[in-house]
């Protein structure tokens, strides 16, 4: 009987010994440091810490991409340790410290007052539809009183095969009454030509949608002739409908573009030829 409580006693101390030897109760050990840890799943790397036995997790989002074909959905871009990215690994932390993670997304879609980015993009290509079906009979109509004339007026609109629109793009001034001129003789139809990203601002107080001011030509010409055209009001990925070889993850000032788009209208007093984008592709 002896013998027996003496080896239930040696278990308890060999358990008492086990728990509490390593002197690191309370605490818990990086894995890999942060530069390692870049360009990985976030949800691994959460998962990771939380088996070397880190309890504060916290995960914060990069709202940056765009295609999602360079850097993944979810791919990791920092992690800091107690406020510290360049941490080293196994190296032991009180277990209840913080862990930041930042990764790229997506954009999440924003709810408006009008209804959802989706809903409004919808709604866009309804009232385009509308104007070019308008626009379609308007023609059909015209085409029954004479022919000819409906003949000449080709569907899109380039600077190959309309004069008009040629002289428009090689306008010295931006205020020039041609381009009203155009524009409302014009509106609805669709035009296609190549420009570029001249600036780019957030439209209001969103974080999805922008004001993108586009000048006819090349970025870095020394000379712009033409209107200011802008995409008013759109969300990148679904009312820019991104098209090319090579979509890069983000857009900016500078960005050449092939622009096919359909005309809205003029305002004079701000000098801005608004148009409604169909494809626009990157060059």
């Amino acid at each position: 009987m002896k013998k027996i409580i003496s080896i239930f006693i040696a278990c308890i101390i060999i358990t008492l010994v086990g728990c509490s030897g390593d002197g690191h109760e309370g605490e818990a050990k990086t894995p890999s440091g942060s530069s390692v840890q870049k360009g990985r799943d976030y949800e691994e790397v959460v998962n990771e810490f939380k088996e070397k036995g880190f309890k504060n997790m916290r995960t914060e989002k990069l709202e940056d991409l765009v295609t999602g074909w360079l850097t993944k959905d979810g791919e990791v871009e920092s992690v800091s340790v107690d406020g510290d990215q360049d941490y080293s690994p196994d190296q032991w932390y009180s277990n209840d410290v913080e862990v930041v993670i930042t990764y790229h997304t997506f954009p999440e879609k924003e709810e408006r007052d009008t209804g959802s980015d989706d809903e409004k993009s919808s709604a866009k290509n309804d009232k385009s539809k509308n104007e070019k079906e308008e626009k379609s009979n308007s023609d059909t109509k015209e085409k029954s009183n004479n022919d000819s004339s409906a003949e000449s007026k080709p569907k899109i609109v380039t600077v190959e095969n309309n004069e008009d629109f040629a002289a428009v793009l090689a306008v010295k001034d931006e205020a020039d009454p041609i381009i009203g001129e155009f524009a409302k003789k014009n509106e609805g139809r669709t035009v296609e030509f190549d420009g570029y990203i001249a600036n780019m601002m957030l439209h209001g107080n969103y974080k999805t949608r922008y004001n993108i001011l586009i000048l006819a030509g090349d970025y870095g010409q020394t000379i712009n002739n033409g209107p200011s055209f802008q995409f008013k009001d759109v969300n990148i990925v679904s009312d820019l409908k991104l098209t090319g070889s090579n979509i890069p993850d983000t857009i900016g000032t500078g960005q050449n573009l092939h622009i096919t788009a359909a005309i809205e209208g003029y305002d004079e007093n701000s000098g801005l030829f608004r148009l409604d984008p169909i494809s626009t592709e990157i060059r």
